[in-house]
């Protein structure tokens, strides 16, 4: 289960805690993360991001600031606004640094206090190693010395650089490959000495790289063998962090493959692009102008079949309930939020570009309930079977 009381909060500019990683702070995400150097020299990674259904994923450009000595972009669940956060999934910035995560089980004998906290806060932790280091060497430095407070404990960073050097950073320790080596990482804890037998997606991997050697063609063979049978492999994200290139491609857009440069990437300015609509990356969408709901005419029948509670492994519990002028959200971390209906027959909040749809889902014939954000859709969830709690709207 995750929080999205910073997620709506944010968006509304009221100022709450922003959601503390949500990949290093939920279990059960897997991925797969590779990374060599091909006999010419080129250093590749890749990686599959795998994870919950009914979740929206985001890449989030961020050209140098004042502040910063580099470019970068980072890919996020749920929305862009956690894109300069603890809640990154991975990124890679204009000098070839590049970093992504496994979970792991939690390590219990790590000590937080070995650490220091860093000044500017969890949140800016990542967003400073894309922004301001080179190699590898420097961020083992960084975790050396800093640490999240009370984080950082069920994941393992797999991070690589242009000069060809990788390593595993964890709460278990620090494992820097030796200089030509290739590595891979799945879900089993490397520096603990955890095996790797558990896991079938690794030894593909390996065999992959020991005979065909480091290639786009190698990683995206690895990408597409290691994808989740059950469907649950999000996206895939291919570097050549010699060069710039990338690619990305992911079930949220099916069939669609982009490769891109971020450089091209960094010179659109500032903007994130949804994994739903993958295209957008090499052609032009329409800024989207947000225009305050017009309230529509209300009664609790309008709303009746939409009450009830809804369930993600990930979000939570949802509750909807009858409000005054349409429905009352309350979510698993104890937010609650006031939904009018508008003339679109959507529900939405009547100061922040936040909407939410209620449909019937094809395959399942259940209800769900999905969330969109500045017209992005971030999740869904699903109507629980049983009976309904329902509050009147009369005073």
């Amino acid at each position: 289960m995750t929080t999205i009381k910073s997620f709506i909060t944010i968006g509304k500019n009221i100022f709450l805690p922003m959601l503390f990683c949500i990949l290093l702070t939920h279990n059960g995400q897997a991925c797969t993360i590779v990374s060599a150097v091909a006999k010419n020299g080129h250093v590749w990674t890749a990686n599959n991001e795998d994870g919950p259904f009914g979740i929206a994923n985001f890449i989030n450009v961020y050209p140098r600031s004042q502040t910063d000595k580099f470019g970068y972009y980072t890919m996020t669940y749920l929305s862009p606004l956690y894109g300069q956060s603890g809640s990154i999934q991975g990124g890679m910035n204009t000098v070839g640094l590049s970093f992504d995560f496994n979970a792991i089980s939690y390590v219990t004998s790590f000590d937080p206090e070995t650490r220091k906290s860093f000044p500017q806060g969890n949140d800016m932790i990542l967003p400073h190693i894309l922004g301001n280091m080179e190699t590898v060497e420097q961020v083992i430095a960084f975790f050396e010395e800093f640490w999240f407070v009370d984080g950082f404990r069920n994941a393992q960073m797999h991070v690589s650089d242009r000069n060809g050097r990788f390593a595993i950073i964890s709460a278990s320790g620090i494992k820097l490959v030796e200089e030509g080596d290739f590595l891979v990482s799945t879900n089993f804890n490397i520096c603990s000495g955890e095996s790797s037998a558990s896991c079938w997606r690794y030894p593909i991997a390996v065999e992959k790289l020991s005979v065909l050697g480091a290639s786009f063609r190698t990683m995206q063979a690895i990408c597409l063998e290691t994808e989740q049978k059950n469907g649950s492999t999000m996206y895939s994200n291919i570097q050549n962090l010699s060069t710039g290139d990338v690619w990305f491609f992911s079930k949220h857009s099916p069939g669609i493959q982009i490769r891109t440069n971020i450089a091209t990437l960094l010179s659109k300015g500032r903007k994130s692009y949804t994994f739903s609509d993958l295209k957008s990356l090499k052609e032009e969408r329409t800024v989207r102008e947000w225009k305050a709901p017009v309230t529509a005419p209300f009664s609790e029948q309008t709303v009746v079949k939409y009450l009830g509670t809804y369930e993600h492994p990930f979000i939570g519990t949802v509750q909807v309930e009858a409000g005054q002028n349409g429905i009352e959200v309350s979510f698993a971390d104890g937010i609650n939020e006031s939904f009018i209906l508008d003339d679109q027959g959507n529900f939405s909040l009547p100061d922040y570009d936040l909407y939410i749809k209620f449909e019937t889902d094809k395959k399942s014939r259940k209800l769900q309930m999905s969330l969109y954000e500045n017209g992005f859709w971030s999740f869904t969830v699903e109507k629980s079977v049983g009976l309904s709690r329902k509050k009147s709207s009369k005073k």
